[in-house]
């Protein structure tokens, strides 16, 4: 196995950023995460331990997974090289390690120096006799070792550092490499990480897949951009649970409504209900919605959990205009009922039910209870992403898709093909039943 990346932060400065927010998001979820490198991209994954051990995509537990995509031309070099399928290779790493490297490199890009980040895959063999040596009493702790090698990603980086002469002592103030020269020196300083990660075996990758969401009850929203004129505001709207520490669990709805005009409504409310707390707050501002399509695509599954298309949304409102609503028939018969009341009583009446039917017909509302620490990392994706999606699947799960523009095409690629996006997806399943 061979893996060789390099990314310039000085002059790519928005892939550069891409890949240090993606890892600085998983970093605030949890401590581990795997990287899976494939020929076409990296893919960074948290998701709880339990999921390793399962080969089901469905999502179950009150624990979020990320699932982050980064294309391959982030890197301006990108070398995968291995022999399982689709040249993949996958690691579970510690997450504060990786993040701590890239937050030097940063101070390092701060005090001017335009140096390569380079990551290579390296072997550890003393780290590997120290482990089984250890597990040697345990027959089952060093077939796991064996099959499951420590290594490193070895980062390195170089910084510039000009010190000063004489004359810069009495007083010279230039700034630039070449009085630098003349009047100091330069001195070279490397930089070099090595984070453990530990190599997993084929049947381990192959039972971590993403989840499948249900597109049966799902109400899906474009969110305002953080950067409009509406984005402090919704930003205000997450960040109102965050003072509340001792509360866990939150329901959020997301409601349609349609007036005596047609004229159509989305809002989102949040709604903590307890132990002492009780909070209501809505979003009224604007909110796009979308249909299922829109949503990024996921392989069918068996149990038949699968996006909906428009054409089998159409074929169902097809079926539907040729059943007869029980609604229908239950009028018929309180209109029968209504004949033999007084006047005044049956206009209360006809009121009542017009009302009642109304609310039923132009309300949807789809809502589910999540964990008051998922809604707090969905409020870290909206200020960092500018596209962002949010799913609610009723009773069930919630999905924010987060995606990053990578700025314009470079000179020789096709300007109609855009660079794609990289991609954050929060999974997050009900904590619990409504």
């Amino acid at each position: 196995m061979r893996i060789k990346l390099i990314v310039n932060g000085c002059e790519v400065p928005e892939d550069y950023q891409l890949l240090k927010t993606t890892i600085s998001t998983v970093a605030t979820l949890r401590k581990t995460a795997v990287l899976r490198f494939n020929s076409e991209r990296l893919s960074i994954i948290s998701t709880p331990k339990s999921t390793s051990n399962t080969s089901s995509t469905i999502l179950h537990g009150d624990n979020g997974q990320l699932w982050c995509s980064i294309p391959r031309d982030v890197f301006r070099q990108y070398t995968v090289v291995s022999q399982r399928e689709l040249n993949a290779i996958t690691m579970e790493c510690n997450c504060d390690s990786l993040l701590s490297a890239f937050k030097r490199y940063e101070k390092v890009i701060a005090r001017g120096s335009s140096s390569e980040m380079v990551i290579k895959l390296q072997a550890m063999p003393e780290l590997n006799l120290a482990v089984n040596a250890a597990s040697g009493s345990n027959g089952n702790s060093g077939e796991a070792a064996k099959s499951n090698p420590v290594c490193a990603l070895g980062i390195s980086f170089e910084e510039i550092l000009h010190t000063m002469g004489d004359e810069d002592k009495n007083g010279y103030s230039g700034s630039n490499g070449a009085n630098a020269g003349a009047f100091g020196s330069k001195k070279t300083i490397m930089h070099s990480f090595k984070v453990p990660v530990r190599l997993m075996s084929r049947v381990q990758d192959v039972r971590i897949k993403e989840p499948m969401v249900s597109g049966a009850q799902l109400s899906m929203y474009k969110l305002p951009p953080y950067s409009s004129e509406f984005g402090a505001g919704f930003s205000n709207f997450i960040r109102r649970v965050d003072r509340y520490t001792s509360v866990n669990h939150i329901r959020l709805s997301a409601i349609n409504k349609k007036d005596a005009l047609g004229h159509e409504t989305n809002r989102l409310k949040l709604v903590i209900n307890e132990l002492d707390w009780h909070l209501q707050v809505c979003w009224n501002g604007p909110l796009t919605p979308l249909v299922p399509e829109d949503m990024p695509p996921q392989a069918s599954q068996d149990d038949g959990r699968r996006p909906i298309s428009r054409r089998e949304t159409a074929a169902e409102d097809t079926d539907d205009s040729m059943r007869i609503d029980e609604s229908t028939v239950l009028d018929a018969a309180h209109h029968d009922v209504l004949n033999s009341l007084p006047e005044n009583d049956v206009e209360l009446m006809d009121v009542s039910a017009v009302v009642e039917q109304a609310e039923r017909e132009s309300a949807q509302t789809h809502e589910v209870m999540i964990k008051i620490k998922d809604w707090k990392v969905c409020h870290k994706l909206y200020d960092a992403f500018e596209e962002l999606i949010l799913a609610i699947s009723h009773n069930e799960s919630c999905v924010l898709h987060c995606s990053l523009d990578r700025g314009s095409v470079d000179e020789g690629e096709d300007p109609d093909k855009p660079r794609e996006k990289g991609q954050i997806i929060y999974y997050m399943a009900r904590s619990k039943p409504i």
